[in-house]
């Protein structure tokens, strides 16, 4: 059993094939085998040169002996040690390949950027910004339903007569074709009047053909002619009574009305007011794709807080990933009643986009009547703005012959 051990301790070691030349090889291997270095599989290449295998640990050693009388080159290793070490090696190398090509994998299921092309009227900004308000942004997956951005993006962008998406690689390709806006030619051959097609006040009315039936500050309703395309001719041909005839003409013009639109906003009574115990502790956000965690998920202290960032780093590569350190804060929450000031600057804000909703974009705003109501814990601010607007269908004149 001692000399199995032997011979297997001696295949495990890790032994370096090497070539010795020089001079008097023989003598140089006798001093070797006095120190105790020994070799094996020692092959005879011609007199001055031979092959053999040292184990590893001392081929220092025999370098250091050899010193600059004899050159010796390492050409190959052996031993059951060797081979493991480059298994070892060749498998980290797979391992890394392998984990490479999964960080590739996965990057490639995420946008990494959104290209958006074909854009004429539009802007890039007010594109990206219709995507982003559809959830369609770098960082998301491309599991995304792509038919239901495209239709809902021909809703939130006018004049859009085709959108494509496609993805190459991690980029999300947006191409966009608008339609040409064709000013339809007016047929002025049919006579016509122009009607209201609004409820309000006139306030200016310019007749380039025709005859105008309304005056500035006379109320109008939809249907009511403003420009009438039915024109009398006084005949004073002959000596006889005055005999009325009827031309009829396509009628042209522009007439400005003052239209009212009332609606109601609702505003908090009371603003929350967040102050500072002084006391808080640090927290942490990860997310990587579509994990996330949150420390703040496992550890509150407090029953209300508030964040302050105080470190965050981000990035869609390799893969979409974020990391931010905060603060959380113990605040306590008190409440105070708003200002004047302060609820007729957010009623302001609030009009304008609902203004952008109701009101064309042709419309003046030339007045705003404001009232406000408290209400239990809400201010109710009731609104009726003034504009000035172009009003006026052309309308063919039937059965008036």
């Amino acid at each position: 059993m001692g000399r199995v051990n032997i011979v297997d301790d001696w295949k495990l070691r890790r032994w370096k094939t090497i070539v010795i030349e020089g001079f008097q090889i023989q003598g140089f291997l006798s001093k070797c085998s006095g120190l105790a270095i020994g070799f094996r599989s020692v092959i005879v290449i011609d007199e001055c040169s031979i092959q053999a295998q040292v184990q590893h640990q001392n081929l220092a050693q025999l370098r250091t002996l050899a010193g600059n009388r004899y050159r010796i080159t390492e050409i190959g290793q052996s031993g059951l040690e060797s081979r493991l070490r480059t298994f070892l090696s060749r498998s980290a190398t797979c391992m890394g390949l392998v984990l490479f090509l999964g960080i590739l994998f996965v990057q490639s299921q995420y946008i990494t950027q959104v290209k958006i092309t074909g854009y004429q009227r539009l802007t890039e900004l007010q594109v990206r910004q219709a995507l982003e308000d559809l959830g369609f942004r770098p960082g998301i997956k491309k599991t995304y339903d792509l038919a239901d951005v495209k239709t809902k993006m021909f809703h939130k962008l006018e004049g859009l007569t085709w959108i494509g998406i496609t993805y190459e690689g991690t980029v999300a390709k947006v191409e966009l074709m608008e339609g040409t806006i064709l000013t339809p030619l007016e047929d002025t051959s049919i006579p016509a009047h122009i009607l209201s097609n609004k409820e309000g006040y006139v306030e200016q009315i310019m007749v380039k053909e025709g005859l105008a039936q309304k005056e500035p500050g006379e109320y109008i309703r939809p249907g009511d002619v403003l420009i009438s395309g039915i024109i009398p001719i006084v005949d004073k041909t002959y000596q006889r009574e005055e005999h009325e005839l009827t031309r009829y003409v396509h009628a042209q013009g522009e007439v400005k009305a003052r239209i009212l639109y009332r609606f109601s906003i609702y505003q908090p009574l009371y603003s929350t007011i967040l102050k500072d115990t002084g006391k808080w502790i640090p927290g942490l956000a990860i997310e990587i794709g579509d994990w996330s965690w949150d420390s703040d998920e496992w550890i509150r202290s407090w029953n209300t807080t508030r964040r302050n960032t105080l470190f965050e780093r981000k990035s869609l590569r390799p893969i979409p990933w974020s990391i931010t350190l905060y603060q959380q804060k113990e605040v306590t929450v008190s409440y105070a009643k708003r200002l004047e000031d302060e609820i007729k600057k957010r009623g302001e804000q609030q009009i304008r986009s609902i203004s952008k909703e109701i009101l064309p974009k042709d419309a003046e705003i030339i007045k705003k009547d404001l009232s406000f109501l408290e209400k239990e814990n809400i201010i109710i601010m009731n609104v009726l703005l003034h504009s000035l607007e172009t009003v006026g269908i052309d309308t063919p004149i039937h059965n008036e012959s």
